[in-house]
């Protein structure tokens, strides 16, 4: 379901079952006393807040808007942004901007095939007409289709070079005179297959006529649109809700049902959002900007107090979109995530995670960076204190609604696929590309490993390159000098607290669910067990459940504990004795010469470490452990020692030799723990994490 519009079809019908549901709940609970306040676990609450839904119902949608940077590091900077956002905040879909005469084509097309392909989000592509040739379009289309995007918002674009602005009867310049053109020649040439937005001004367009005769001219102009092929309006942004409302009610008037998605466009500063309203000519209320005036000075006060009026906006609008037919809003980020994730978390699309067991001199500071929500003090051992990243805002924060513990491709090939090697987890885009060019994706179940084959070591350098910088930002954070394994092991702590934003095996921060485990993973990297990746064990959780939840309303999910790791042969000696003395534990070991360990295993056997049961389904399983899929993973996992850390050093120094002896000594070993019980909710504490830490206790006393 790769259209937007589907997409939206789907979530209006999710929006009446859920409404459905609630009303028979209502119904069938009127009859209980107003003095009952006991919920059926024995808890106490208000009978005033109870029943208080939450704002964002499971129907709505929201979107974000992005532009192609112009220089290589703003690009890199940009795609792992939309990975970090689609990851964690998922949206419906993400829309890339177009440049005048298409001069941002090719960089436009790498960051919709980038989005849709490994951010696994469905990308809506601007394009304009203005300047182009129908052959040109009909190229710039192709490519979109080779890249998966399914998505068009047709645009009459940029005026003409040496023009301010569009005036009344202008024309694009180009073959196709107006966006209403470029809607038709896509229908011509390709029917159906893509989905067409067109944009909509609440205010009017520039260059439009002024007055009633005006917004009825325009009126009737998006309803040609609509009615040449478009499924979709997308506003210009706005601060009046009631003129966007007002215009809303407009369009249904003239017979425009279709979606109309509000343009919502948060305040970065005061100087901005006055520069932008004044040249795209969008009204402010007075109460607006009084709350804005008089902190005109201070950006970050501008911000959150402008985060405050556009989640009020939004708020308004939900309150009255049912009316009309609104139910969501697309965000014009600016490349920016902080205010955008704030918002929604006002709304309660999206949590924000603690960082349970960080330092506690945590807070907020006024930073130039907008990605950072504050700054960790650390102690050193001689009393010094460093300031270090704590984080952006987005890596802490998690979408309500998660279909499975990963995210789903875009793609149209993969949309089955439901199984997936919990290996790869922190390394998603290279699980996509060295599965590119398989015929059938997993689905119900993993199957048979050894028939598809996984893609070659040798294509999956650039993966890393946009996500770890330069050999210099690699440096700064894997260490410029490390003498001793202590340094390495160093580099994995601070990485687990957030103060490394990634290591060459975890493409992303530390997932949410790690957040409860923070304190004890931190101490098992100083210990020296290199965690690449873990999770503690779920017994029967709500399908709902804020930090493990997935799959939707009303199951149950289930996951057993699992560590990866690597650790030095005496250590993997020591695992192999615990894991002989406790009955419920695998391990699987394996270093880079290829010789293996394996204890506890009966041969063959794919294990599920991750599943769920659902209302009227069968049971998912979508994260399993394969002994033979993990040792393809390793090959991978012992070459990022010398691709992404080892050549940073010069061949011969300490630092070099101190990477190549841990890549071609230690083991990457898997440990999974059988006996997913636990006694009550508290996945703190588990067999597996306890006994790993009595390991490494003793054997920093040796």
């Amino acid at each position: 379901m790769a259209r937007i519009i589907d997409k939206i079809k789907e979530r209006r019908k999710e929006l009446q079952r859920d409404s459905r549901v609630a009303s028979q709940t209502a119904l069938a609970g009127s009859s209980d006393t107003a003095d009952d306040a006991h919920h059926r676990d024995g808890s106490l609450t208000s009978t005033s807040n109870a029943q208080q839904p939450p704002l964002v119902q499971p129907g709505w949608y929201y979107s974000f808007e992005f532009f192609p940077p112009k220089t290589e590091p703003g690009l890199d900077n940009l795609l792992t942004r939309i990975d970090r956002m689609c990851r964690r905040l998922d949206p419906l879909f993400v829309s890339i901007t177009w440049g005048s005469n298409g001069s941002t084509l090719s960089r436009t097309l790498a960051v919709a095939s980038h989005a849709q392909r490994f951010a696994c989000v469905d990308v809506l592509l601007h394009l304009s007409c203005t300047g182009l040739t129908r052959e040109q379009i009909g190229h710039v289309l192709a490519m979109a289709k080779s890249s998966g995007v399914h998505n068009i918002l047709a645009l009459r674009g940029d005026p003409p070079q040496g023009k301010r602005a569009w005036k009344e009867g202008d024309v694009s310049g180009g073959e196709c005179d107006r966006a209403i053109d470029l809607v038709k020649l896509i229908r011509r040439l390709h029917g159906n297959y893509f989905g067409i937005g067109v944009a909509g001004h609440p205010e009017g367009h520039p260059s439009s006529q002024k007055g009633d005769n005006g917004k009825a001219l325009e009126m009737q102009h998006l309803k040609e649109k609509l009615d040449a092929g478009a499924d979709f309006v997308i506003s210009q942004f706005f601060y009046d809700v009631n003129v966007f409302l007002d215009y809303v009610k407009r369009c249904r008037k003239v017979g425009i049902d279709c979606p109309i998605i509000p343009g919502i466009m948060p305040v970065q500063s005061y100087s901005s959002l006055v520069k932008m309203t004044q040249f795209c000519g969008i009204s402010v209320p007075s109460a607006v900007m009084d709350r804005l005036s008089n902190i005109r000075l201070d950006d970050e006060a501008v911000k959150q107090v402008g985060c405050k009026i556009v989640a009020e906006m939004c708020e308004q609008i939900l309150s009255a979109g049912l009316e009309v037919g609104v139910d969501g809003f697309h965000f014009y980020t600016l490349n920016l995530e902080r205010s955008t994730t704030r918002i929604l978390t006002s709304l309660g699309a999206v949590d924000i995670m603690s960082r349970s067991g960080t330092t506690p001199f945590v807070h907020e500071t006024k930073s130039s960076n907008e990605d950072l929500i504050g700054e960790i003090i650390c102690t050193g051992p001689n009393g010094s204190q460093t300031r270090e990243r704590q984080g952006s805002i987005s890596e802490q924060a998690r979408s309500t609604r998660r279909v499975l513990p990963w995210k789903p491709s875009a793609m149209e090939n993969r949309s089955k696929e439901d199984v997936r090697p919990i290996n790869w987890s922190n390394r998603p885009k290279s699980y996509v590309m060295r599965t590119d060019d398989w015929d059938e994706f997993p689905n119900g179940r993993w199957g048979d490993s050894t028939s598809p084959a996984f893609g070659e070591l040798s294509d999956l350098s650039h993966f890393c390159s946009f996500t770890l910088g330069s050999d210099e930002d690699r440096r700064a954070m894997l260490g410029h000098n490390p003498q001793a394994e202590s340094d390495v092991y160093e580099v994995f702590a601070r990485y687990v607290e957030g103060s490394v934003p990634h290591i060459p095996w975890c493409e992303t921060p530390l997932q949410p669910e790690s957040f409860l485990i923070q304190p004890q993973l931190a101490k098992l990297n100083r210990y020296g067990f290199l965690t690449v990746n873990s999770q503690p064990p779920v017994d029967g959780l709500p399908s709902c459940h804020k930090v493990f939840g997935w799959g939707g309303k009303g199951g149950r999910v289930y996951q057993k504990a699992y560590f990866e790791c690597f650790v030095s042969p005496s250590k993997a000696n020591r695992l192999t004795q615990m894991v002989t003395d406790h009955p419920s534990l695998n391990m699987y070991a394996v270093n880079n010469a290829g010789q293996e360990l394996r204890v506890g295993v009966e041969e063959g056997g794919v294990t599920a470490l991750t599943w769920g049961v659902f209302p009227n389904r069968e049971i998912l399983q979508p994260t399993i452990f394969d002994p033979d899929t993990f040792l393809i993973w390793a090959e991978e996992a012992f070459s990022l020692w010398g691709s992404m850390w080892l050549n940073l050093y010069e061949y011969g120094s300490e630092s070099y030799d101190l990477v190549q002896e841990i890549r071609d000594t230690y083991y990457l070993v898997a440990l999974i723990d059988n006996d997913f019980t636990t006694d009550g909710n508290d996945v703190s504490e588990f067999l597996l994490l306890d006994l790993l830490l009595e390991v490494g206790k003793a054997d920093e006393k040796l």
